[in-house]
């Protein structure tokens, strides 16, 4: 059994897992490989449902100069304190950006949380996800880039 990981080296192993893997032919079911090996990883977290869980996103955003379009998905990790009582999150983002059109604007926003408690496996939401219609949307549009970011919430 491997030893698990310290949450806040995350945010690097998702880089390397990116590196490792090089660039995606579809940005979709790349990305949710990329997402599975790094599903494989096991953090320092809490023996709680909700310490350690996905979420599916995407939707027009405003917080970059140009109009932009993102997909991602991000992995939450709880953060305790020495008795054991939350901290924070750790999120780690893996993140595609598209120019906004006129399609991807029509399209509007989505969200979905997957968390290991529920009912649907982790292999089967993921498949959901890389199925899931926007990937027929995006197949033929060029990310402008992929970004892999960590945030403390």
């Amino acid at each position: 059994m491997s030893r698990k990981q310290q949450v806040d080296s995350a945010e690097g192993i998702a880089r390397r897992l990116a590196e490792e893997v090089g660039g995606f032919d579809r940005p979709l079911s790349g990305l949710t490989e990329l997402v599975r090996r790094f599903s494989a990883i096991e953090f320092e977290v809490p023996e709680l449902p909700d310490a350690d869980g996905y979420l599916f996103q995407f939707g027009k955003v405003n917080w970059f100069p140009e109009p932009t379009f993102a997909l991602s998905v991000v992995r939450q990790l709880e953060v305790v304190d020495a008795a054991g009582e939350h901290e924070s999150y750790v999120q780690v983002q893996f993140e595609f950006r598209y120019p906004l059109d006129d399609d991807l604007d029509a399209v509007g926003s989505h969200s979905e949380w997957w968390f290991p408690d529920g009912e649907v496996t982790f292999d089967s939401w993921l498949d959901s996800v890389r199925r899931h219609e926007i990937s027929s949307r995006l197949a033929t549009k060029s990310p402008r880039d992929f970004a892999i970011l960590q945030e403390m919430v």
